[in-house]
């Protein structure tokens, strides 16, 4: 099964210099946690967390307002092609212990958002992932980090481009 079939096809985006109150609203409309900002062809250069705009306007003591999703992104943005299979997208949630992956074209361009729950809903499909697939994953996601480790140097957002 492939990352299309599951994919969620048209998701709200931004753009860099939209603020984090907007992108907050798109999640709202769409019931989303998630929004990718997207350059004016479509190209991913980041995401938006629901768990983002919250940190960021508490530690900037500033208004979503006030806060362009542009300044939310950093470095590369861990992403998936349509083609690649489930078990793919699966692999890369768990190495990057990430829930959401936006899908890209084989142009870059953005075509959908997969969800660990888009997933889920596979289970039990001829060629859709397994529940021990589901669990293994969420394991990796929840794993405790090693005594005198953090959970990682950086967030998911930030992560290195693992699909290109």
């Amino acid at each position: 099964m492939t990352v299309q079939e599951l994919m969620t096809p048209f998701p709200a985006t931004c753009g860099p210099a939209d603020n984090l109150a907007h992108a907050a609203e798109h999640m709202w409309d769409a019931d989303c946690g998630i929004v990718p900002v997207v350059d004016e062809r479509g190209h991913v250069l980041g995401v938006v967390t629901d768990r983002d705009i919250c940190i960021a306007a508490a530690t900037r003591g500033l208004s979503p307002a006030d806060i362009a999703a542009g300044d939310m992104v950093h470095g590369h943005t861990v992403v998936i092609r349509e083609t690649e299979s489930v078990s793919a997208a699966l692999a890369l949630m768990r190495r990057h212990r990430i829930r959401r992956l936006p899908v890209v074209t084989e142009q870059g361009i953005l075509h959908g958002m997969l969800s660990l729950d888009d997933v889920a809903y596979s289970v039990g499909e001829s060629g859709g992932a397994t529940a021990d697939d589901i669990v293994a994953t969420l394991k990796a996601l929840y794993a405790r980090p090693a005594r005198g480790s953090s959970y990682g140097d950086a967030p998911a957002s930030m992560a290195a481009n693992a699909a290109a």
